[in-house]
């Protein structure tokens, strides 16, 4: 009779001091309604973005026109060939700092409160796409330096150079997400990019100008079709 005594007494002490519930139990958000919510927020960030985009690449194709354009209008009558002239890169250069400068207010209002993994890739995406570019253009100088000629080192490799080496960075990244739109077009601009290398110094950048128009026209509308018809 003691010992169920006893055991009663435990059990009603027991009742009078429930175990802890587990912190965060009572939260309005568990954390699988935090991780739903972490998805939705990078969902609508990138639909807010990819519903931006045919926009971007609109603006872009006038700006690689603009930038070859002028860069072409100043060498189309040099014999012999010297390279664009100083206020032909200036001005080329201030279109692409504006261009640059829209381009990532764009993506951080688009992005805005995505953390993470999205930031990781955009990060990666940057130094892949970056890091060749500017590549570019120390191996200019080191061209410069080793005696190659203009037409080489301010026409040439100075117009072609960085569509190759960029169009394969984009390639590369595509493929390794098996997203193969951005493969084709990775592998489309390395083939312009060396097609316009047989057009002398000159028309090189005639011809990307052109080709990187048409090229960004045709992708801002498809993204256009393809954004109105999902």
């Amino acid at each position: 009779m003691q010992s169920f005594s006893l055991g009663g007494h435990h059990e009603r002490s027991v009742r009078r001091h429930p175990t802890p519930s587990v912190a965060g139990d009572d939260d309005p958000f568990d954390p699988h309604e935090a991780a739903d919510l972490l998805a939705t927020t990078r969902r609508d960030a990138r639909q807010s973005f990819e519903s931006r985009t045919p926009l971007i690449c609109a603006v872009s194709a006038v700006v690689v026109l603009a930038v070859y354009g002028t860069l072409w209008l100043s060498v189309r009558d040099q014999h012999p060939y010297v390279g664009p002239s100083r206020t032909a890169i200036g001005v080329a250069y201030g279109i692409v700092a504006v261009a640059v400068v829209m381009s990532l207010m764009a993506r951080r209002r688009a992005f805005l409160g995505v953390t993470g993994r999205s930031r990781h890739e955009e990060a990666i995406a940057g130094l892949a796409v970056g890091v060749p570019w500017i590549a570019v253009y120390v191996f200019d100088g080191a061209l410069k330096a080793d005696g190659f000629g203009n037409a080489i080192v301010y026409g040439v490799f100075d117009a072609a150079g960085p569509w190759l080496v960029v169009g394969t960075a984009l390639a590369a990244l595509a493929a390794g997400r098996e997203q193969w739109g951005g493969l084709v077009t990775g592998l489309m601009i390395v083939v312009v990019g060396t097609a316009a290398a047989f057009f002398g110094p000159a028309g090189s950048w005639g011809l990307l100008g052109v080709a990187g128009f048409i090229g960004l026209v045709a992708l801002a509308v498809s993204q256009y079709v393809r954004l109105h018809h999902a």
